[in-house]
């Protein structure tokens, strides 16, 4: 479990990262590459020596990898520019020995069975060595290819894992989902019994959305998203995988918010009270 980093323009500041994560005794620590272009991704060999120093310092990597990925692209420049980004994130994972997590893409104006044929199609032409380190992460936004059923039937013809963002598996929902422990172990269930999965590499954040879906992420103590029950779901099953929190108060707070409810020293998140027109009238 640990935070995600802010996007460095500096490998020292995921050095830095490392350090901060070993101090709060964090095990993971996610690099976000998700703005820089095609020609900005570190060498190998400066990947290498980072995920080294991770280990020893006991930290786990992961990579985020670009936000300009749309797998059901139409413009053939947009399919190769996400062909190279995929390229590009799977060599840096590979060189750091960790899981590369990015979202599929957006429907646009396709069908929707024409947007995920389209995914498949790309992920296999790309011949990945083993895509089991690869996981597709359920988008927030309704638009977005990544409905559990989809996802499923991508990673079912391609090998690919299925990465659980819980924050936005919420926000599609708009806030009907995760009520009940037995929602959250459905889920990871039905992932070990459709796909084969055993590891899960996950999400997790507050969450502000509107009837589109995902609008932006908040902090556990802005948003009404049920961060306890989530995790004493995981703690029930007993899980293998790595959680990565999202927050946009992931180093102030809200990581350290996570350990406490995991290690039982807190059972719940110190919401603030949402004031209305009624408050002003009591």
């Amino acid at each position: 479990m640990g935070p995600a980093a802010y996007p460095a323009p500096r490998i020292a500041k995921f050095y830095e990262m490392i350090n901060l994560c070993q101090d709060k005794q964090f095990s993971a620590l996610e690099l976000e590459f998700v703005k820089i272009t095609t020609t900005e991704y570190p060498t190998s060999k400066t990947m290498e020596e980072l995920a080294k120093y991770a280990l020893n310092k006991k930290v786990r990597l992961s990579i985020h990898g670009s936000l300009y990925i749309n797998l059901a692209a139409i413009e053939e420049g947009k399919i190769n520019l996400a062909k190279e980004h995929i390229k590009q994130g799977v060599r840096v994972a590979e060189a750091a020995s960790a899981n590369l997590i990015f979202h599929s893409g957006y429907f646009q104006k396709l069908p929707h069975e024409t947007a995920i044929q389209k995914v498949i199609d790309l992920l296999n032409s790309l011949e990945i060595s083993d895509p089991s380190h690869i996981f597709l992460e359920t988008p927030g936004k309704l638009n977005s290819i990544g409905s559990l059923p989809e996802l499923l039937q991508i990673a079912g013809r391609t090998g690919v894992q299925i990465g659980i963002d819980w924050g936005h598996f919420y926000a599609r929902s708009l806030g009907k989902s995760l009520k009940e422990m037995g929602e959250i172990l459905g889920v990871l269930s039905l992932l070990e019994k459709e796909v084969n999965q055993k590891y899960f590499h996950m999400h997790i954040s507050g969450i502000e959305f509107t009837q589109k879906g995902e609008k932006r992420h908040l902090s556990f103590t802005n948003s009404e998203f049920p961060l306890e029950l989530v995790i004493q779901a995981f703690q029930e099953v007993g899980y293998s995988g790595t959680l990565i929190c999202e927050s946009p108060k992931r180093w102030e707070g809200d990581t350290d918010l996570i350990q406490q409810l995991i290690q039982g020293k807190k059972t719940q998140v110190p919401r603030k009270k949402s004031i209305t027109l009624f408050d002003y009238f009591k």
